[in-house]
């Protein structure tokens, strides 16, 4: 029965781990999509979706 829940806990850690990769790397390239945006003396329009993982960025 230990051995299961073990099994348990180390495979939720595995998915959130690779959950919170996916959140952080997300940030990090819109932040840096903006970023290109201005450099470029241009303002981005960025419109995202549920819970920020999905967005466009448009730079007018």
């Amino acid at each position: 029965m230990i051995i299961k829940r073990n099994k348990f806990i180390i495979s939720a850690g595995i998915v959130l781990s690779f959950f919170a990769v996916a959140v952080v790397s997300n940030y990090y390239s819109l932040d840096n999509t903006k970023r290109t945006c201005v450099e470029n003396n241009k303002t981005p329009e960025v419109e995202q979706g549920l819970l920020g993982i999905n967005w466009t960025v448009s730079c007018e």
